[in-house]
C-alpha cells in the first residue's frame, strides 16, 4: 500500500514524458505548438503570414520514471534472463496479489512495457478485490500508449475514469483519455477530458497542461472567448510554466481579431519582454507596435502620445532584432505607417529613400501609396503626381493603383489644375462604377463648387446622395446640394435639399445649418410659419451651435413679419440674455424698444432704446432718439424730455424734433415765465419741417417770449409768421397789437402806426380799437411829435373813459407826453383827472 502511494507522485511525469518503445527506439515528442493568429486581420502593408495547420501534437514529456515505491532489487534485471522469464519475488512470504503489482511495476520501471501488458492484465484478471487496482489499471494504459496501442490505451484510461472515478488517478487519466482524442483531431471529445483533468490532477504541472490543453480545444472548436479566458489562466500560472509564450501568442491573437486591441497589446507588449526565443521577441515586438499604432488614435480621433511613443520603441526594437527575420522588414512598413499617421510626411519620405529595398515586395505599393500621398500633403505636387503614376504603372492590378489614380485627382485638386475635370472625366470612363468612381465624382462637384459653378456642381451633388460613397461623404454632398441653391437663390430647391438631407443624416453635426438655411428658405417664400417651426427645432435640439445666435435673431425677426410683438420681444430678450455681446445686439435692443414703443410700453421702450443707440449710433442713433423722445413726452417726464431734446439738436442742428413735442416743452416753461427755456424750444418748433401742422399760436407764445428777452427783431419775425396764417380777426388784431409794441420798442414808429391803423380798421370799435389808439398815440411820441401824442392819448381817455383797462392808462400817457412837449400846466391837470377819476390806478 504504502508503495502505490509513493508511485502516484509520480503519475506527472510519466504522463509528460517521452518513454522509449520497446526496441529501445525513442518516440518522436512533439514540441508545443507555436499559436497563430486564426483569421487574424493582417494590414495591407504586410505580407501575410502563412496559416499553420491545426495542431495534432501530444503534450511535451520528460523522461519516464518507474512507480518506485515497489521496484524490484538490483538483481532483477539479472532474473529477468531466466528461462521463466519472469521476475521472482524478493520476498517468499508477501501477498501474491502484492507480488504480482510488485513485479509488474518492475518491468515497467525498466520500459519493458510489453512484458508488464500481461503482468498488470494477469494482476486485474486474478486479484478482482486487491488493493492497487487503480495504479495498475492506469500503468496498463501507460504500456499501451508508449507502445502506441492507443485504441488500448484508451480503454484502460477509460476504466480508471469508469471504475476510480475519486483516485488519485482519475486526472491523470482524463488527460491520456484526452491527448489521445486531441491528436485524432476529436476536440470535442478532449474537451471535457481535459477540463475534468485540470481540475482533479493534484500536481500543478500536470494540471498546468491540462489546462493549456483544454484552451488549445476551445480555440479549435472556435469558442474564442472561452479560450482566451483559458489562455489568460494559463498564462498567470506559476513559473516553471513552459506553456506561458505560446498561451501568450494564442491569446494575443484571438484578442485581437475580437477587436479587444489593448488586451491584444498587452499579451504582445509581454511576450517582446519574456519570451524565450529571440526570435519570438521580436516577431511579438512587431506585433505589438502595429497593435499600438491603431491604438494610438483609439479616443475619438484623439493621438495617445504614450501609446504613439510605445509604438515606435517595439518598432524600432522589433526592426533592430538580428534574430527578427522578415519581421525587421515589418517593423519599418509599421514606422512608416506610423509617420504618416502622425503626420511626419518629411521624415516619411526620408526614410523611404534610406531603406526603400528592405521594404518587402507586397508592402511596396502600399508604401509608395503612403510616400505619394506625403508629398501631397507638404504641397509637392509634381512629385506626388510622380509616385502616383510608378504606382499605376507597377501594380496596375493592385487596389494601390487604383487608390493612386483617385489620388492623383486630389493631388490635381489641391493644386487647382485646370486639368482636373478632364483627368475626372478621363477616371471615370475607366473606372465608371464603384466607390471611387464616386469619389471621383465627389471631386468634380468640389471643384465646380470652389469655382462658383454652382450650376453645374448641383446635378453632380443630387445624383451622389445615393452612391456607394461612404455615409460621411454622402452626407457631404448631400449638404453641398443644400448650398448650391442657395447661392442660386433657388428657395424651393433648397428646402428640398436640406429636407433630404435631414431626414436622411439626422445626427450629422450639419443638422443646424440645414435648419437655418431651410428656415431662410422658407422665409423667401413667406412661409413664416414652417421658418419659426425649423428655428424652434434647432433652438430646442442644439444648445450649444453656433447657429444658435443667427437662429434666435431670425426667429425674432420672423415674428414681427407675423404681427407678434410679444414673442419678438422675448425672442430678442432671450438672444440678449445668452448673447450679450452678440453683433445683433444693437437691433435686437431698437426692435425691442421700437415693438414697446409702438405698444405705448414706453418704460420697457426707454432702456432698449437707449442700448441700441448706444451700440449703434450710427443706425440706430437718430431713429432710437426720436422714440426716446417721444417716450419721454407720453410719460410727461419734462427735465428728462428737454434733456433728450438738448443732446439731439446739439449733435445736429438740423434734426427734427417732432412738432407738438417742441410746442408742449415751450409752452410749459412759457407758462412758468422762463421765456428763455420757451423761446429755445418754440424757436426749434419755427424752424421745423413740421411747424405747419401745428396751431400758429406758438408763433404769438414765441414772438413775446423774445419780446420779454428784448429780441425784438425775433419777436417782429414771430408775431409777422401768425399773421401770415391767422384767419380770425381778433386774434389777429391782438398779435397785431403786440407787433406794433414790437415795432415800438424796435424804433419804427412808421410801422406802428400802419399797423395801428390797419387795426383800427379791424375793429372800428371796443377794447382792441382802443388798444391801436394807443398806439397810435405810441408811434407819434417814438417820433418825438409830444403834443401830438398827447392829444391822441387824451382822444383815447374821453372815448373810453368807461374801460378801466384803457382809460387810465390813456391820461397817464398824455399826461407824460405833454410834460415832454414842455407844457406843464397841461400835465399837470391830465394827471390831476388822473388822479380824480382812477384813484385806484396804480400809475396815478
Amino acid at each position: 500500500m504504502n508503495g502505490r502511494r509513493a508511485a502516484i507522485g509520480l503519475l506527472t511525469v510519466v504522463l509528460i514524458a517521452g518513454s522509449p518503445d520497446r526496441a529501445g527506439a525513442q518516440r518522436p515528442s512533439p514540441e508545443v505548438r507555436r499559436a497563430q493568429p486564426v483569421e487574424e486581420s493582417v494590414p495591407r502593408a504586410l505580407p501575410v503570414e502563412e496559416e499553420t495547420p491545426a495542431p495534432t501534437p501530444r503534450p511535451r514529456r520528460t523522461e519516464a520514471k518507474a512507480p518506485a515505491a515497489t521496484a524490484a532489487p538490483t538483481d532483477a534485471a539479472e532474473e529477468a534472463s531466466s528461462p521463466s522469464g519472469h521476475l521472482e519475488a524478493t520476498t517468499e512470504s508477501e501477498a501474491p496479489e502484492k507480488r504480482q503489482l510488485d513485479y509488474a511495476n518492475a518491468l515497467f520501471a525498466r520500459k519493458l512495457y510489453d512484458l508488464a501488458v500481461p503482468e498488470y492484465e494477469k494482476f486485474l484478471g486474478q486479484f478482482p478485490n486487491a488493493a492497487g487496482r487503480a495504479s495498475a489499471q492506469f500503468y496498463l494504459a501507460e504500456c499501451y500508449r508508449s507502445l502506441n496501442r492507443s485504441a488500448a490505451a484508451r480503454t484502460s484510461f477509460q476504466a480508471v475514469l469508469d471504475q476510480f472515478a475519486e483516485s488519485e488517478f482519475a486526472g491523470p487519466a482524463a488527460y491520456g483519455v484526452g491527448e489521445i482524442l486531441f491528436t485524432a483531431k476529436d476536440y470535442a471529445g478532449a474537451l471535457p477530458l481535459f477540463h475534468r483533468s485540470a481540475a482533479k490532477s493534484k500536481e500543478p504541472a500536470l494540471a498546468l497542461s491540462a489546462r493549456y490543453f483544454e484552451a488549445r480545444c476551445l480555440e479549435n472548436l472556435d469558442r474564442k472567448d472561452e479560450a482566451v479566458n483559458a489562455y489568460l489562466q494559463v498564462i498567470d500560472a506559476k513559473n516553471p510554466n513552459p506553456f506561458r509564450d505560446d498561451a501568450r501568442v494564442a491569446a494575443g491573437s484571438i484578442l485581437l481579431v475580437r477587436g479587444r486591441k489593448a488586451d491584444a497589446f498587452h499579451q504582445y507588449e509581454a511576450l517582446a519582454s519574456e519570451a524565450g526565443k529571440p526570435a519570438l521577441k521580436a516577431e511579438a515586438a512587431v506585433r505589438a507596435g502595429l497593435v499600438a499604432i491603431d491604438l494610438q488614435q483609439a479616443d475619438k480621433g484623439k493621438v495617445d502620445k504614450g501609446m504613439t511613443d510605445k509604438a515606435i520603441a517595439l518598432l524600432q526594437k522589433g526592426r533592430g532584432a538580428a534574430e527578427g527575420g522578415r519581421w525587421r522588414a515589418i517593423a519599418q512598413v509599421g514606422l512608416l505607417r506610423l509617420q504618416y499617421a502622425s503626420g511626419q510626411f518629411a521624415q516619411l519620405i526620408s526614410d523611404y529613400k534610406k531603406g526603400q529595398e528592405q521594404i518587402p515586395e507586397d508592402a511596396r505599393a502600399e508604401i509608395m501609396l503612403l510616400v505619394g500621398n506625403s508629398h501631397r500633403q507638404l504641397g509637392h505636387a509634381s512629385e506626388a503626381d510622380e509616385i502616383y503614376r510608378q504606382i499605376v504603372a507597377k501594380y496596375p492590378g493592385r487596389e494601390e493603383a487604383k487608390d493612386a489614380q483617385y489620388q492623383r485627382l486630389i493631388n490635381l485638386y489641391n493644386a487647382n489644375d485646370p486639368a482636373l475635370l478632364r483627368e475626372v472625366d478621363s477616371f471615370l470612363s475607366a473606372n465608371g462604377t464603384g466607390e471611387r468612381a464616386d469619389q471621383a465624382r465627389l471631386l468634380k462637384a468640389e471643384a465646380l463648387y470652389k469655382e462658383q459653378n454652382f450650376a453645374a456642381a448641383a446635378p453632380i451633388y443630387a445624383e451622389l446622395r445615393s452612391s456607394q460613397l461612404s455615409p460621411r461623404l454622402r452626407a457631404e454632398a448631400a449638404y453641398k446640394l443644400g448650398w448650391c441653391y442657395v447661392q442660386l437663390k433657388d428657395a424651393t430647391r433648397t428646402i428640398e435639399a436640406f429636407a433630404y438631407f435631414l431626414k436622411a443624416f439626422p445626427d450629422n453635426p450639419q443638422a443646424p445649418a440645414s435648419f437655418r438655411q431651410r428656415a431662410l428658405a422658407y422665409e423667401t417664400t413667406k412661409n413664416y410659419s414652417a421658418a419659426i417651426d425649423d428655428l424652434n427645432v434647432l433652438l430646442a435640439n442644439y444648445p450649444n451651435v453656433r447657429e444658435r445666435e443667427a437662429a434666435l435673431q431670425q426667429r425674432a425677426l420672423l415674428f414681427g413679419q407675423q404681427n407678434d410683438p410679444v414673442r419678438l420681444i422675448e425672442s430678442f430678450q432671450q438672444l440678449l440674455k445668452e448673447f450679450p455681446k452678440s453683433a445683433a445686439a444693437a437691433q435686437a435692443n431698437y426692435l425691442i424698444g421700437k415693438t414697446a414703443f409702438e405698444a405705448k410700453n414706453y418704460k420697457l421702450a426707454l432702456p432698449a432704446l437707449d442700448a441700441a443707440r448706444k451700440m449703434d449710433k450710427q443706425q440706430y442713433g437718430t431713429p432710437a432718439t426720436l422714440r426716446i423722445i417721444s417716450s419721454e413726452f407720453y410719460l410727461r417726464d419734462r427735465a428728462a424730455l428737454a434733456n433728450e431734446v438738448n443732446g439731439f439738436v446739439s449733435a445736429d442742428p438740423n434734426a427734427q424734433v417732432p412738432s407738438e413735442i417742441l410746442e408742449w416743452l415751450g409752452l410749459e416753461f412759457y407758462n412758468e415765465k422762463n421765456f428763455a427755456a420757451a423761446d429755445k424750444y418754440l424757436s426749434l418748433l419755427g424752424k421745423s419741417e413740421n411747424a405747419a401742422k401745428v396751431k400758429p399760436d406758438f408763433w404769438f407764445y414765441l414772438g413775446d417770449a423774445e419780446t420779454k428777452l428784448k429780441n425784438f427783431t425775433g419777436a417782429e419775425f414771430a408775431y409777422e409768421r401768425y399773421l401770415q396764417a391767422a384767419t380770425d380777426p381778433a386774434a389777429k388784431a391782438k398779435v397785431l397789437l403786440a407787433l406794433g409794441a414790437t415795432k415800438i420798442a424796435s424804433h419804427k414808429p412808421d410801422d406802428a402806426q400802419k399797423i395801428a391803423e390797419e387795426i383800427m380798421t379791424l375793429q372800428p370799435e371796443g377794447h382792441v380799437n382802443a388798444e391801436a389808439r394807443l398806439l397810435a398815440g405810441d408811434a407819434q411820441m417814438e417820433r418825438a411829435h409830444f403834443d401830438e401824442a398827447g392829444k391822441a392819448y387824451m382822444g383815447v381817455a374821453l372815448l373810453y373813459e368807461g374801460d378801466t383797462g384803457v382809460g387810465p392808462r390813456a391820461l397817464q400817457k398824455a399826461a407824460q407826453a405833454y410834460s415832454r412837449a414842455g407844457k406843464q400846466d397841461e400835465a399837470e391837470r391830465v394827471a390831476r383827472q388822473l388822479h380824480e377819476k382812477y384813484p385806484n390806478y396804480a400809475g396815478g
